[in-house]
């Protein structure tokens, strides 16, 4: 069980912070929280065995892992500056920075600003409230700047307008990222590592179910013999010696077959032997080339681990997103903790019929029913497929699985073989 002891100064939050974690509990979102209420000026969340300290009023000799700062009289900051000032100082989080178009919330990561943009604010305590809700969830903190946004403009109009049990939903009360590609960040003079990117060719998710991503030609060269028709090949050693070739071989098996194959990371090699698409995390989006990945014609698969990073990705206009990791994984070392399955079909709400998505980490066969019943276009699976006793036997078993009814996608030539 997660606590939040909160100063009894925020006690106009209260009836939001209740409301907002028993929805959680209705979602399965998270552990419970138990709230109590101190004469202290600053908020502490305990998770996990963790403790953060966070004020929205605070002296600037205290020593806090947050300070928000989300009152403001003019003349305002501009964003250039606010930007710089974040960039800086890994504690100050801005919300509702006024802009003449509407508002900017900005976070700390990794040496630089982020931020999202919307054109209406929303109320000032629900947005408080889930910022502090979200964070004893043990959301991030960029999903719980965004979330605290979506959250607050729910009350714009109709407190229940785009929320379900007070949980945001609906994608029109999130903010955008601020990205190259937003189309108001050089007037609103957002400093961007990316490059602005057209939309990325689309793959097609009623071609999209079972996604075995695999970390050899010959495995993939397996695969397409049993039918698959939508892998990726991962290499995780960039000095692995055969890697041009294998990318080489993939790329061409993959064309014989007719079948999507997707290159993890090495998008160099992918453009130079014209694959059918390439795969990137989100680390990837200020390094990689975009511009000549989508110029060369090839799908983009973009990771995302939560609500900053989907919509993030959105902005980007790629073929697909994937989601994760849903359950516990050996596989790959990941910056974020699992997802489970109540966040997933939130995400997948979120994103609903704009993007293929696909929902990657420690799924199995067990588990692949309830992963597909979120309404994902597609299932990665690892070991369920490279460690079984009969490798044949899991992908027929997963096929069987995956499939939607006839009015939501065509059957796949796989399963066109056991309906006969």
């Amino acid at each position: 069980m997660g606590m939040i002891t909160v100063p009894e100064s925020l006690a106009p939050l209260r009836r939001y912070l209740g409301s907002l974690f028993a929805s959680a509990q209705r979602y399965q979102l998270g552990q419970p929280v138990e709230m109590v209420w101190t004469a202290e000026s600053v908020v502490t969340i305990e998770v996990d065995g963790r403790a953060v300290h966070l004020a929205f009023q605070f002296e600037a000799r205290e020593v806090l892992d947050y300070r928000v700062r989300d009152q403001w009289q003019p003349p305002y900051p501009s964003l250039g500056e606010m930007q710089q000032q974040v960039a800086q100082d890994p504690s100050l989080v801005v919300c509702g920075l006024p802009t003449e178009q509407g508002c900017v919330d900005l976070w700390h990561h990794q040496g630089e600003a982020r931020a999202v943009y919307c054109r209406q604010a929303g109320s000032a305590e629900p947005q408080r409230a889930m910022l502090l809700a979200a964070l004893a969830l043990d959301y991030p903190l960029e999903d719980a700047v965004t979330l605290a946004r979506a959250y607050a403009r729910c009350y714009l109009h109709d407190k229940d307008e785009g929320c379900v049990d007070s949980w945001p939903l609906e994608r029109a009360l999130f903010p955008r990222p601020l990205t190259a590609n937003h189309p108001d960040a050089e007037a609103l003079g957002w400093a961007s590592k990316e490059v602005a990117v057209a939309p990325f060719a689309k793959a097609d998710p009623a071609q999209m179910a079972l996604y075995p991503v695999v970390d050899s030609a010959a495995w993939v060269a397996r695969l397409l013999d049993m039918g698959v028709t939508l892998t990726q090949l991962r290499i995780k050693d960039p000095a692995e010696p055969t890697l041009d070739l294998q990318i080489r071989q993939v790329v061409a098996a993959g064309t014989e077959a007719g079948a999507q194959v997707y290159i993890n990371d090495y998008w160099q090699q992918a453009i130079a032997n014209q694959a059918y698409g390439v795969h990137l995390g989100q680390e990837d989006l200020e390094t990689a080339d975009l511009v000549a990945i989508q110029q060369a014609g090839l799908r983009l698969g973009l990771s995302t681990h939560g609500y900053y990073e989907i919509l993030r990705a959105a902005e980007f206009r790629p073929s697909y997103i994937a989601l994760g990791h849903i359950y516990p994984t050996t596989t790959k070392q990941m910056p974020s903790k699992p997802q489970g399955l109540s966040r997933l079909a939130l995400y997948q709400r979120l994103i609903g019929q704009d993007f293929p998505t696909v929902a990657i980490g420690g799924i199995d066969l067990p588990r692949a029913d309830a992963v597909w019943q979120t309404g994902v276009s597609s299932v990665a699976v690892v070991r369920a497929i490279t460690q079984a006793d009969d490798p044949q036997a899991a992908v027929d078993d997963f096929y069987r699985r995956l499939v939607r009814p006839e009015s939501q996608r065509p059957v796949p030539k796989k399963e066109l073989a056991y309906a006969e």
